[in-house]
């Protein structure tokens, strides 16, 4: 019996505490799998270069971690995150004080169809540059409203990210919306 007892586990503190660390980090790693190729792409979309945009993801994931280790509220992290690459955006474009980066938005990090023909390819990019055009016509609440939708967030994670309030939201998709098909 006395041997059973020197055998005995570590302080219950010292295990509840990592098992915490462990469970947020599962938290931030879940999240980080599910949206962080959709997160790069809205900071793409936003303006940003390539590396600049991986930088803003890993910055926003060390957020995520740090806000949950401090406590921080658990629910609708993924609006969260986004909000927090949004912010992310817009400061380092207020540092350089402007947008030369346009964004590919031709898909050209998938896979291409090899028996696509040479026309195929010359329409769609004209299509492509078409859809640029009239994005630029829209406002930018337009453009970021229709951006995060397009990532599948909901009318209610869209307002978090941007502040606004979800009729708001719905406002500036549909309008978005309505001026796309107008201008295509």
């Amino acid at each position: 019996m006395e041997q059973a007892d020197a055998l005995s586990l570590p302080s219950a503190t010292w295990d509840t505490e990592f098992l915490e660390d462990t469970s947020l980090r599962r938290i931030v790693l879940d999240l980080y799998d599910r949206d962080h190729l959709g997160l790069r792409r809205y900071v793409l979309f936003l303006g940003t270069d390539p590396e600049t945009a991986q930088e803003i993801v890993q910055e926003t994931f060390l957020r995520v971690h740090q806000h949950l280790r401090s406590g921080g509220d658990h629910t609708n992290l993924r609006a969260w995150a986004y909000r927090v690459a949004h912010n992310l955006v817009r400061n380092a474009q207020m540092r350089t004080s402007r947008t030369e980066y346009l964004p590919d938005l031709s898909g050209s990090g998938e896979l291409r169809d090899s028996a696509s023909s040479a026309e195929d390819e010359m329409l769609a990019s004209e299509r492509n540059v078409r859809f640029r055009s009239a994005l630029q016509e829209l406002s930018t609440v337009q453009r970021d409203c229709l951006a995060l939708r397009t990532r599948g967030l909901k009318y209610r994670e869209i307002g978090e990210v941007l502040n606004l309030s979800v009729s708001t939201v719905g406002e500036h998709v549909q309008r978005g919306l309505e001026k796309l098909k107008e201008l295509l």
